[in-house]
């Protein structure tokens, strides 16, 4: 029962959050632009030509697929161990992010296929990370009725996600995600 469920979510969250995009390098430009914003606002204690060089775009591979990376190193590099010393988006609260997006290009528009979006909070915070993810088409996930979902601080338990696009998710680790000023434990 909850595998139908959860499948119904899933086709409710794909259909409810637009993933067509008019193609790779407008998203990048509009991520660039969002961070560059952010930082101009005082948000990000990650500098300008930091964004630059922890921003980018990787050329079409055969299948005509874009990776839009922020602040990873590659392709299918996740910090699981979430160690600062790997490239990454700091705010000035402590928090900081990472993120990468798969863009197919064949299709016209252009469709996001895939992302994962990962905030880290600094210690005393009660919560270690938060993860959205995208799963490829075909991932195991999809047959869970899980392609979308997130991450409460553990990699190992996943719920639903909300629908969201890689642009208001960004917006939600830049703007949003404030660390409480008293937490209740």
């Amino acid at each position: 029962m909850w595998l139908e469920y959860s499948q119904q979510i899933q086709q409710r969250s794909l259909q409810a959050c637009s993933l067509e995009v008019k193609n790779s390098k407008t998203l990048y430009q509009e991520f660039s632009k969002a961070l560059n914003q952010a930082c101009n606002d005082g948000l990000l204690d990650t500098k300008i030509f930091e964004i630059c060089k922890f921003l980018k775009m990787t050329p079409p591979d055969r299948q005509q697929q874009v990776v839009i990376l922020g602040g990873l190193e590659k392709l299918g590099t996740k910090n699981f161990k979430r160690s600062k010393d790997i490239p990454h988006f700091a705010r000035k609260d402590g928090c900081w992010f990472d993120f990468a997006i798969i863009i197919d290009e064949v299709r016209k528009p252009a469709e996001i296929i895939g992302f994962d979006f990962e905030i880290c909070f600094p210690e005393p915070v009660p919560i270690q990370f938060f993860r959205f993810d995208l799963n490829l088409p075909g991932h195991d996930n999809q047959s869970d009725g899980l392609r979308f979902h997130l991450h409460p601080s553990s990699d190992d338990f996943m719920v639903h996600s909300p629908p969201m696009s890689p642009l208001e998710i960004l917006h939600l680790f830049l703007y949003g995600f404030e660390i409480p000023p008293k937490m209740r434990r």
